[in-house]
């Protein structure tokens, strides 16, 4: 059942449910800086706040943004060629202040600078020159400590929405819709995700492995859960030539060829803990290709990335994105080499214009780097790359409190109360009980399961109207063991049929390996595909374009012993007796015409089955899987 309620918590990226508490604490401004006359936009314009060292530039529209915990009371504006500008501060706000500069009126005199070439470009160079010794992912082996926090929120959020009846019950949900400071929607955070894990890379041959130590997902306990969601928003590798964006590759900034897609300026300098840096700005130099804008910060000494910020051109075309922001900051581990110290990402996912669509966020911090220590060759050989915990779901508030690398805001925090708050409301857990039934089939009730629902009345020509109760044991009454059965009955043929067993898990961690006895007593239409759609489905009954008219009577008793060697492939042995019995006084003729008919048909079958799925990715319950 708690696999169904993640699906549940999904399914609300629609039908969303959430609360933002209080504003949180941080200062954002954004806003244009224009000419006073010609109301043209001003490009590369230094803002900082007035007494601080944190400062921002426009890009190449004239747009800035520029956010602090700690901000003073004014913005500073500067810019060669107009007169300095200054405007009050509201702090611990989200606001948006535009500037018009005025030319300054002394003229200068001319002063010619000769410069063969972009410096720009000579930087890049080096840059490129340098991509074997700053890659990371080109040293022998790396380790370090990630904290990954995802977060999905619903936008686009109208009074129409809120006062669906669906809401009724959550009302108090809507009370703080925040807005959104990237491109102004309104927005409700509605789901998150929070996990701490040790990552390990070896270059050669390439392999990599994460073990998930600590693992958080709001309203649901669930470990296949947090393996699933933690894949999501893969890292992206500046230093790569291609930077894959939903299974599309856009070309990196500091690609070996990046001159023929960007233009490059180089805008500024300064020290990025204690590094002196060259801030270069890129912009794509044709529309509709997948290409970034934005700016990077360079070492003057490595040529490594110290810092990028980018986001993705407006005109490219890449499916249900409207938008992407992406950031890097790189920490330097010595004299020579750099590694990943925060990324951060945010798109904006959306149908259709002004449809509700939602924001999927990711931050991601490193600690504990170490570089250059390749393990063993059976730590990397294990068949699974990710590897959870068995604890890793249990972790108390107080190791989460130390354990973060940063703490949660207040409007994350509110994720997390919010849900407690939600299922606490008895309206929620009907709901969650009719998306468990019309998901699974069963009905819950305490330690047993009733159901399929679908099956309980259907027809066809031999049994007329036919009549099916069954059901199984529930996770309340083992999470090991699973007993099923059923009995059905047909007013036509006037006779009972039915079949019951039980799956047994020897074990579920790896190697997960299960054994089963079935036994049943009814009717099957030969030839069909055991993968094919049941028989006995009143759906089938209503739609089937050719009625069941030549079913037989069959008893099978089955065993199997089926083992799971990693996550995509399985391996199954089984044992099926089968014993198939026409249907009324009929019989079974072999060789028409030689007289011999028999009363019934026995087989005995040993099946060995091998399924192999790569890659494959699910979220499971104690016994079955999505």
């Amino acid at each position: 059942m708690k696999s169904f309620q993640f699906l549940f918590f999904l399914l609300l990226i629609q039908y969303s449910i959430c609360n933002i508490q209080l504003k949180a604490q941080i200062t954002k401004v954004k806003g244009k800086v224009i000419d006073a006359k010609t109301k043209e936009p001003i490009p590369f314009v230094n803002l900082a706040f007035k007494g601080t060292k944190i400062g921002t530039s426009t890009d190449f529209n004239g747009y800035y943004l520029i956010e602090t915990y700690q901000p003073s009371d004014s913005l500073l504006v500067s810019s060669v060629g107009y007169l300095k500008a200054a405007k009050s501060v509201t702090r611990h706000k989200s606001q948006t202040i535009n500037f018009e500069l005025n030319p300054t009126k002394v003229q200068l005199t001319e002063v010619i600078i000769k410069y063969t070439g972009n410096p720009a470009h000579a930087l890049l160079k080096k840059i490129i020159a340098n991509k074997g010794i700053n890659n990371y992912e080109k040293f022998d082996a790396y380790q370090y400590e990630v904290y990954n926090k995802i977060e999905f929120d619903l936008n686009n959020i109208t009074e129409k929405f809120k006062n669906k009846r669906v809401f009724r019950p959550f009302k108090f949900i809507f009370d703080n819709i925040d807005t959104s400071d990237i491109n102004g929607k309104t927005y409700l955070p509605i789901f998150m995700i929070e996990s701490i894990s040790d990552f390990y890379y070896r270059k050669n041959p390439k392999n990599q492995k994460e073990v998930i130590k600590a693992s958080k997902v709001s309203g649901v306990n669930n470990k296949s859960v947090s393996q699933f969601l933690g894949q999501m928003y893969q890292n992206m590798n500046l230093y790569d030539n291609y930077i894959v964006v939903i299974n599309k590759g856009f070309i990196s900034p500091i690609a070996d060829f990046g001159m023929m897609f960007y233009k490059y300026y180089l805008t500024d300098s300064a020290f990025i803990d204690n590094n002196w840096c060259y801030k270069i700005m890129f912009m794509p130099r044709r529309k509709q290709e997948l290409t970034f804008n934005g700016h990077f910060w360079v070492h003057d000494t490595t040529f490594a990335i110290a810092a990028v910020d980018m986001r993705i051109e407006k005109t490219a075309n890449v499916n249900f994105i409207k938008d992407m922001i992406a950031s890097q900051k790189f920490k330097r581990i010595d004299d020579k080499r750099w590694m990943p110290e925060k990324s951060k990402v945010f798109v904006d996912f959306i149908l259709s214009d002004n449809a509700r669509g939602f924001f999927g966020r990711k931050t991601a911090t490193y600690k504990n780097h170490i570089i250059n220590q390749v393990k063993e060759d059976s730590f990397y050989s294990m068949a699974e790359n990710i590897i959870i915990h068995d604890d890793a779901t249990e972790k108390s508030e107080e190791y989460w409190d130390t354990a973060r690398h940063e703490p949660l805001s207040k409007n994350e925090r509110a994720i997390y109360t919010m849900i407690d708050s939600i299922q606490k409301i008895p309206v929620y857990n009907t709901y969650i009980d009719l998306i468990v039934m019309f998901a699974t089939g069963y009905k819950v009730w305490g330690k047993f399961e009733l159901g399929p629902y679908y099956t309980l009345y259907s027809f066809n020509k031999i049994e007329g109207s036919r009549f099916r109760f069954g059901g199984r044991t529930s996770n309340a009454f083992s999470k090991r063991l699973m007993i099923e059965s059923y009995i059905a009955y047909g007013i036509r043929d006037g006779k009972f049929k039915g079949g019951g067993g039980f799956e047994y898990f020897l074990a579920k961690k790896r190697p997960r390996h299960s054994i089963g006895v079935f036994y049943t007593n009814d009717l099957e239409q030969l030839g069909q595909s055991e993968n094919a759609f049941r028989e006995d489905n009143i759906l089938a009954s209503v739609f089937r374009r050719i009625p069941l008219q030549k079913l037989t009577r069959f008893e099978e008793l089955s065993t199997f012993y089926q083992r799971e060697w990693f996550d995509g492939f399985s391996n199954k042995l089984s044992y099926v007796h089968r014993v198939i019995t026409p249907p009324g006084d009929t019989s079974f003729a072999v060789n028409p015409g030689d007289g011999t008919d028999y009363d019934n048909v026995t087989t005995s079958e040993i099946r060995f089955n091998t399924r192999f799925a790569y890659n494959e990715k699910f979220i499971s319950g104690e016994f079955n899987r999505t």
